[in-house]
This record gives structure tokens, sequence and C-alpha cells, in this order.
């Protein structure tokens, strides 16, 4: 059987548990080369999870004629320079989603691993997670008649490191491309993409109304998919207390579920309610990773969608736009 044998560019915490492990537990997936920065926490994930060897530089990694794929583990800053590494060295990259910072630079890596006859995989992985596949199922099948309407809201709380204005985390940074939306809810809208086709139109209200960071807090968004849904998001990160919402409204029902996790769906029909539960995997991007094996393995086709991926980062390049500018001119 052909096997995928991966490299593994940034070992931070997305890499310990959520996705690190599926790359050498999967079936067919081999990890054969780790790099960090700092190469003493490479070392130390090396030595913890049993797998891999320690490139002393990304050029060395990708030098290795073994390595068929790379998973970029690392802030959005860098994704696009080492996705073009990647690419230019033959190899497949698996990138950690936002895809880039910009529409742009997301374009120019689908160009460039295009004339590579490369595929490019995002990791989007509640594509392919068991809760988000029956949210699909359940609307293939009509359970709610032609959905018509999506709300998406997330309130949450400042967390504690949002008030350390000289040590934020990279996602409140202006270098990553956007604030907390640009982390959190490119998900959210990228498997409502899968659901309905890509967003087509994408407007909104864009505020810091907290002054904790210099990127956005408060959104107020509107949108209409391919199929024409139509819907709408308000998000804000300075709420006092924590919501995480999604809500399908067909013609024959509804479907209610939060919006980043993995345990519940409720289905509203004919005034009765039907939840449907789930087990939250122990590696929740592992089964997201091994249809991307599957798939470069010539298995199967995984529910990836990196066209989809730049697409989304076009719709909040739009969104974003008057409040970078403001941002700039001040």
């Amino acid at each position: 059987m052909q096997k995928t044998v991966w490299g593994m560019i940034g070992c931070g915490d997305v890499t310990e548990k959520k996705s690190g492990p599926g790359l050498y537990k999967s079936n067919g997936s081999r990890l054969k080369g780790v790099y960090n920065r700092t190469e003493a926490k490479a070392q130390d994930w090396v030595k913890r999870h049993g797998h891999g060897q320690v490139f002393a530089t990304v050029e060395e990694l990708l030098a290795d004629e073994e390595i068929t794929a790379v998973y970029i583990a690392t802030p959005p800053a860098t994704h696009f320079d080492y996705a073009m590494q990647v690419i230019a060295a033959n190899k497949v990259p698996l990138i950690e989603k936002p895809m880039a910072r910009t529409f742009a630079e997301c374009q120019a890596i689908l160009d460039a691993a295009k004339e590579n006859g490369l595929p490019v995989f995002v990791s989007f992985y509640r594509r392919a997670l068991e809760k988000f596949q029956k949210i699909k199922q359940l609307l293939d099948e009509g359970a709610i008649g032609q959905p018509q309407l999506v709300e998406i809201r997330q309130y949450q709380q400042p967390a504690p490191e949002d008030f350390h204005k000289d040590s934020l985390p990279w996602r409140l940074l202006p270098a990553a491309g956007g604030g907390k939306d640009l982390d959190i809810q490119v998900h959210v809208l990228d498997y409502l993409a899968y659901y309905f086709g890509d967003v087509t139109v994408m407007t909104g209200i864009v505020e810091n109304r907290a002054g904790l960071y210099e990127v956005e807090d408060t959104v107020s968004a509107s949108f209409r998919f391919a199929n024409g849904v139509v819907g709408s998001a308000a998000w804000c990160y300075v709420a006092d207390f924590d919501l995480d919402e999604v809500t399908i409204i067909g013609s024959e029902g509804t479907l209610v579920f939060e919006g980043t996790s993995f345990e519940w769906i409720r289905l509203i029909k004919d005034g009765e309610t039907t939840t449907y539960t789930f087990e939250t995997p122990e590696h929740v991007a592992m089964p997201f990773i091994q249809t991307v094996v599957d798939e470069l393995n010539d298995q199967a086709k995984s529910p990836a969608d990196a066209a989809s991926a730049a697409n989304g980062i076009r719709m909040f390049d739009l969104l974003l736009q008057d409040y970078r500018e403001r941002y700039e001119n001040q």
C-alpha cells in the first residue's frame, strides 16, 4: 500500500493532541520529519511523541526525498512563505487555517501548486467530523425542507491573555490578518460553504469596542451562499457571557447546534425536537487527516477544498477592508 510520508513545520499547541498524532496514527501515513524554529522544542516533541526525527532547517526537511507532504502548523503570518517553499520542493502542503493572511496570498499558493501539479489542503477538519457530516446528511435528505437562512452567534468573554498588550497571542496581532473571527469563525463559514456552496457576498460592520488590542473585537455581518441561502453573523469577543450557536432555518424545520463544538445537533420539526449526540475524537483533526492521506494514497476523495478555503479569506478581506484602512490611517 502506498504510504504518505509527512514532514511537519512547527510543533506548537495545535500539534500536541489535535493534529500532530494524526500524521503518525492515520492508516497509510508516517511522520518522518519535524522542524521548529527552536530546535530544542522540536527535540522535546519528537521525544514525547516517539515519532519523527528533527531537522535543523526547513531546507533540510524539504530536501528529504522520502517526505511527500508537509503539515504547516505555524501562525498565519508564516503560512504563505512556508507553503511556497513546500510547493517549490514538489511536496504537498497541508496548511493550518486560516490558509493565509490575504486572498492574494491564498491565490498565489493555489497558482504555484497548479503549476507544479500538486493539490493543496487546508486544515478545516470539521468537514470530516461525524457531527458535521450528520448535518450535511440531514440537509441533503431534506430533513428541514429547503434551507433558507443561517444565523451565527458567537459571544465570548475576553480571555486573560487579551489584557496583556505586550504579549498578545498571534490571533490578536494585525500581522495575522485579523482577529478571533479569522481564527475561529473561518471554521464555521467553511463547513457552511461545504453545505451550501461558497459565500458569494459578504458585508458588515466591523468595530473595536473595548480597545484591548488593535484588531476588531465586534462584528455584524451579512452574507449569501452560492445556492441562495442567506445568512447573518454576530461576533463579539468582549461580551459578559459566552454563546456559540448556529441556526439553520428551513421551509420545514430547523437545525440548531454549537458552531465550533463537536457534541450535539437539535432537529426541530413539527413541534418535536430530535437530539443527535456524538463523541469527540481523541485527536479532532485526525479524521480529516485520514481523508487527506486517503486521497494522496489514491484510496478516496477528501472533503477538503482549498479553493473554497481561499474564497473564505477573500470574503474576510472584503469584510475587514474598511476596518483595516481605518486602523492604518490612525
